[in-house]
């Protein structure tokens, strides 16, 4: 049995599947078996590359259907025999160092049940090309740094997720435990996840991985579907964690930040909700203008965003249930995290 079980993902990309299994194939840390899951039924590519490396660790597996990504991730949290897994999605290809230093992280802190690496974010051209942007997903370490542990409650969480699942590695003991609905919208599974799945999380600073800004993807573009989403993950987390004042006001203060700003999600929450109407409190004219201003071009998208738990399906209570249990497990320790931002 090998040490690690590595899910690698494809549809239609055998350009970027190549670069990806190249990666794989790099890595110093060798004692993996990958699954290698073709979500495209009649295309034969991805299983003549396969053939081409002749590595007998890599197995092959044809979906006589689609099953889409939220199955395909599913299946890969419900792991197999070896102890660790991890996933890799075709248009993504990680560092050769990646898997060992991910696994040395976990062995060095069992009370983690994931470790994941910061990444680099490179963008395709018109021309088909990589450009790399310069930028990471986490603050680049200018030297060394050694991982750095999270536990629920993470400010971030209220509306972002830790970690990318295209760059971690994970305890399949506690995977199995983290399967989201089948409702679970593409755009928030790793929020989600970050709900269901108990323990610490790692974050490796040094980017490890490489993260591909596609020209085309399988992301929402509906906006009333994201918004749901993300009411969805602030609902959950301000029932389950209950900030104080000060935590309001830095939710609202960070959805202020961002680029564009991000503030009709407080008014979403108050509107949808009474006990989330004190949010207003912190809002300020400004966020008042651009909130009537999105109200009057796209008046459907707020109605639709009202029904948030109602068209959520069984996700909505598994979600605050998994949020309060993750609250109640971390019960005796510190109030909840600072804000640990992202690269802007």
């Amino acid at each position: 049995m090998a040490e690690i079980r590595v899910f690698l993902v494809t549809h239609r990309r055998p350009a970027l599947l190549r670069r990806a299994l190249a990666s794989l194939r790099a890595q110093t840390f060798t004692d993996w078996v990958c699954e290698l899951h073709n979500d495209a039924p009649d295309d034969d590519d991805p299983r003549r590359l396969v053939e081409e490396t002749g590595d007998p660790r890599i197995l092959y597996r044809h979906h006589e259907r689609n099953w889409g990504p939220v199955a395909v991730f599913n299946h890969a949290y419900a792991g197999g025999p070896e102890p660790c897994l991890s996933i890799l999605e075709d248009d993504n290809w990680w560092e050769p160092g990646f898997l060992a230093a991910a696994l040395d992280a976990l062995r060095a802190r069992p009370e983690a049940n994931v470790a994941w690496a910061n990444m680099r974010l490179w963008q395709e051209t018109p021309e088909h090309e990589w450009r790399d942007t310069g930028r990471t997903i986490w603050p680049a370490p200018a030297a060394e740094a050694e991982p750095r542990i999270f536990r629920w409650p993470v400010a971030l969480q209220a509306y972002d997720a830790l970690h990318s699942h295209g760059a971690m590695v994970c305890r399949a003991a506690a995977s199995r435990v983290a399967l989201v609905p089948p409702e679970t919208p593409l755009d928030v599974i790793e929020h989600v996840r970050e709900r269901l799945l108990p323990g610490a999380w790692l974050l490796l600073p040094r980017p490890l991985a490489n993260f591909a800004i596609t020209l085309r993807t399988a992301r929402a573009t509906d906006h009333s579907r994201w918004a749901r989403a993300q009411l969805l993950i602030a609902s959950s987390y301000l029932l389950a964690v209950r900030p104080d004042r000060d935590g309001r006001a830095a939710f609202c203060a960070a959805l202020r930040g961002q680029t564009p700003p991000a503030t009709s999600l407080i008014f979403q929450l108050a509107f949808s909700n009474l006990r989330h109407f004190g949010l207003l409190r912190h809002t300020r004219p400004g966020d008042w203008w651009r909130f009537f201003r999105g109200l009057v071009r796209r008046p459907h998208v707020f109605l639709k965003a009202m029904r948030y738990r109602s068209r959520s399906g069984s996700l909505w209570p598994r979600l605050l249930a998994a949020a309060k249990a993750r609250s109640e497990e971390n019960r005796l320790a510190a109030p909840p995290q600072a804000l640990y931002r992202k690269t802007d």
